[in-house]
């Protein structure tokens, strides 16, 4: 019986591979070294991060927080608080009850899930192009994003392992259709969606350039399937409204819109986000992508002017998805933060990184048929081999916070009828999974919940005109007493500030909802009034150089005696 010719996109290239010439076996066997030694490479880092993270800061502490809440409704009730949509919370909480909710525990679910993406690293490029992953792994593999923002205990790992099981399972469909192939990608892609709101944006990416290729091969039912699910991915969405309206404005606990702002949207800021997200170093590694990406598109679509009225559409249907990926991916992302009017922080970026990476590197394997353009692939990934480990090696070895640290030291020293404050308030989070002693604390300010990121107190806070106050009181009461007063301290404030910011309550005429200009102005107005009415102000402790400066690296500060 004769194949249809829906079903047969593109052949295989080993049955080509027994007649090539002896420097394109060799250069082929060289591929497959470089591969499994970029590979081995690649899991030696992410075990050394396993073991140097140490404990979680406060993003971490939030997610497991929540998934350890005793019972799973809780969690559902909680969920419009977090950062990421059900199933993450859910594997999470599901993980903890096999393996224990330990640090050590928890940093080897980061391991398992950065081991994942190197396996489905390899089923892609096996199964898209006959070929071992090179671009893919030393782009992602050995980016600093990858292996310190994947590696937390957070969605934005698993998301990205999910989005590029997705894109294989899609570009395997567009290749043969078959409801197995459909169901497979129903699934994966369900499943990353759920696990990270960004993968959601990006996949409609996918679905763009699943539809295209589908529709020039009048694959009329399958493109319409395709179309369906990525109507229900976003439907999915709808539960997580609350969520969506956080972003654009946090709503408070008798739901009011507080459109708490956590920082200006600026180009500047969002540039500086794109350009780490690049990887180690920053001088090189963007320009790296640049050429990478322009040239994988410049290149396909040079090749696709070539062969586009040729019979066989195989690598045609291939150069057309990853191209449409690439564009539309970047258009999405792009658009989907000038919607929500919030910063893409340099952890955002990692999701679609991967996407582009993955779609570049299917591109360039049916590219790669001049022998000098696959030459240059291995040398560069090469180069990258040998050289990006020593660019990472210095914050792979860094904490992630010293959080735990002071608290074991506060928990030693600290009398019980001391007062420890913790600035700023998200530092909370992470002081309430470390700290055990019997000294009251309070943030700054002061909010009642200490298990998330719960914006919506804070922009209840924003609206008072004395928001400190009760840390003031607390503070004269305790020093008064002949008792100290303790501040874990991460902000970049002067203990000696001469002077206060004061604002009005929310939205101030200048700063509107901005968060971080509200901590800074408490701040300052914490430390003026430690400075004016405690006799003596010392720092037993200061910030470590062993720990990462990105997320919490604290210093403590005691003062006792009372002046008025």
């Amino acid at each position: 019986m004769l194949e249809h010719p829906s079903k047969r996109r593109f052949r295989s290239r080993s049955d080509a591979g027994r007649n090539l010439p002896s420097q394109w076996l060799l250069l082929q066997r060289t591929e497959w070294i470089v591969a499994i030694l970029l590979s081995s490479l690649i899991l030696f880092l992410l075990a050394v991060r396993t073991m140097h993270a140490g404990p979680l800061w406060r993003d971490e502490c939030d997610a497991v927080q929540l998934a350890e809440m005793p019972r799973f409704a809780d969690v559902l009730a909680n969920l419009k608080y977090s950062s990421f949509p059900v199933l993450f919370p859910a594997i999470l909480r599901a993980y903890i009850a096999l393996c224990g909710g330990s640090d050590l525990a928890l940093r080897c679910f980061a391991f398992i899930v950065g081991a994942l993406f190197v396996a489905a690293a390899w089923v892609h490029s096996l199964s898209e192009s006959r070929q071992p992953p090179l671009l893919l792994l030393a782009l992602i593999g050995l980016n600093l994003n990858f292996l310190t923002a994947g590696m937390w205990i957070r969605g934005y790992g698993i998301g990205a392992v999910f989005l590029l099981v997705t894109f294989t399972l899609v570009a395997r469909l567009i290749r043969r259709t078959t409801t197995a192939g459909f169901g497979a990608v129903c699934l994966a892609s369900v499943a990353g969606a759920q696990c990270l709101f960004f993968d959601g944006v990006l996949m409609q990416g996918i679905f763009l350039g699943g539809l295209a290729v589908l529709f020039l091969d009048r694959q009329f039912k399958w493109a319409l399937l395709l179309a369906g699910l990525a109507l229900v991915i976003l439907l999915g969405y709808v539960p997580y409204s609350y969520r969506v309206m956080s972003f654009l404005g946090h709503v408070d606990h008798i739901g009011r819109a507080t459109p708490v702002q956590v920082a200006a949207v600026s180009s500047a800021s969002s540039w500086r986000g794109s350009m780490g997200a690049c990887g180690a170093p920053t001088f090189v590694m963007p320009w790296v992508w640049l050429t990478v990406i322009l040239g994988t598109a410049i290149g396909s679509a040079c090749r696709l002017i070539l062969i586009w009225n040729k019979k066989s559409g195989g690598e045609r249907d291939v150069l057309l998805f990853a191209l449409i990926v690439i564009a539309s991916s970047i258009l999405l992302f792009w658009g989907f933060f000038q919607w929500i009017r919030m910063i893409p922080l340099q952890r955002y970026y990692l999701a679609l990184f991967c996407l582009l990476a993955a779609a570049a590197d299917l591109a360039l394997a049916h590219l790669c048929r001049f022998h000098w353009l696959r030459l240059v692939r291995i040398s560069t990934v090469l180069i990258g081999t040998m050289t990006l480990p020593f660019a990472v090696w210095p914050q792979v070895l860094k904490r992630e916070t010293n959080i735990d640290i002071l608290a074991e030291k506060l928990e030693k020293e600290a009398g019980s009828n001391d007062l420890i404050l913790v600035n700023s308030w998200s530092r909370g989070i992470s002081f309430n999974r470390y700290y055990h002693g019997p000294t009251r604390w309070m943030t700054v300010p002061n909010i009642q919940d200490h298990r998330m990121h719960r914006y919506d107190l804070l922009g209840a806070k924003m609206q008072e005109f004395f928001p400190i106050a009760d840390i003031e009181e607390a503070i004269a009461t305790t020093l008064k007493s002949g008792n100290r007063v303790w501040v874990v301290n991460d902000s970049k404030v002067n203990v000696k500030s001469g002077r206060a910011l004061v604002l009005t309550p929310a939205p101030d005429p200048k700063f509107g909802w901005r968060a971080d200009i509200y901590s800074y102005a408490w701040a300052q107005q914490l430390f003026l009034f430690l400075q004016r009415h405690a006799g003596k102000i010392n720092v037993p402790m200061r910030p470590q150089s062993f720990v990462s400066n990105n997320n919490e690296n604290a210093s403590l500060i005691r003062a006792e005696g009372w002046e008025y």
